[in-house]
């Protein structure tokens, strides 16, 4: 069977299945057909595909294990995919571009097992309104740059890219009220140290206390990724005492 049937095969399934390694995420995200046709020049992206392959826990070979002392300090890469990712990056670090590069090879390449009729979804949370325009867009622009990802689009809204697969990326400005009723395939929190609201003086935690019963419910992934901003919130305490780059939190590691 053709690697293009098993991909059609497999998207069709309604069983869950592991991600094969043809479509790791490193894999996926450096071929110019699927979601590396939007994501430019490989290189600059380097350190993020160590990172994201030892957080699916795919084995990483000697220069990448170094990349990976560089931002996550002396401990062991995961062996297993995590259940929760916390990055710190700088300015211009291409957060937003990995949020939405995170929630499409989710949505597209991880099998979940949905009832009939029932919508998964792949939630990310931006800091505004306006930024999660952007987080749409570019999650959007990963899809349509590759015809064979295009052709599993079934719907678009200004904060929805609904699949053909029964699985939805939404996007919107981070809330609690986003999450309820929801069924939470993973979840990512963008620029999550810059969060704000009306209605809680600490948005990120109320959100996350929110996505963890249905993501416990999926085994699906949460990952915070932002640049350092206070002293105060779940990427300081996630981080505390560990300063760094960036940094993977594993299944043994809270």
């Amino acid at each position: 069977m053709s690697a293009k049937s098993n991909r059609q095969r497999q998207l069709k399934s309604g069983r869950q299945e592991p991600v094969t390694d043809a479509f790791s995420i490193d894999k996926v995200l450096l071929d110019q057909r699927l979601l590396g046709a939007a994501l430019g020049d490989p290189a600059t992206w380097g350190t993020w595909i160590v990172v994201l392959k030892a957080a699916f826990g795919l084995p990483l070979d000697d220069d990448e294990r170094k990349v990976f002392v560089t931002v996550a300090g002396d401990r062991a890469p995961p062996t297993q995919r995590v259940r929760e990712l916390w990055c710190v990056c700088g300015r211009r670090g291409g957060k937003s571009r990995v949020a939405a590069a995170i929630a499409c090879f989710v949505a597209c390449f991880i099998q979940h097992k949905l009832a009939p009729g029932e919508r998964g979804m792949v939630l990310v949370l931006a800091v505004s309104v306006e930024q999660a325009k952007v987080v749409a867009g570019y999650a959007l622009a990963f899809l349509q740059a590759s015809p064979a990802l295009a052709m599993e689009i079934d719907d678009t809204t200004t904060s929805e890219i609904r699949l053909k697969s029964g699985v939805v990326i939404a996007v919107h400005a981070n809330s609690f009220r986003s999450v309820r009723g929801r069924t939470l395939l993973a979840a990512v929190f963008d620029e999550v140290s810059f969060w704000r609201s009306d209605f809680s003086a600490t948005p990120d935690s109320e959100v996350y206390s929110a996505v963890l019963p249905s993501l416990a419910t999926t085994h699906g992934l949460l990952v915070g990724i932002s640049s350092p901003y206070r002293k105060v919130g779940l990427l300081h305490l996630g981080l505390l005492g560990h300063m760094c780059k960036l940094r993977s939190v594993g299944p043994d590691v809270r």
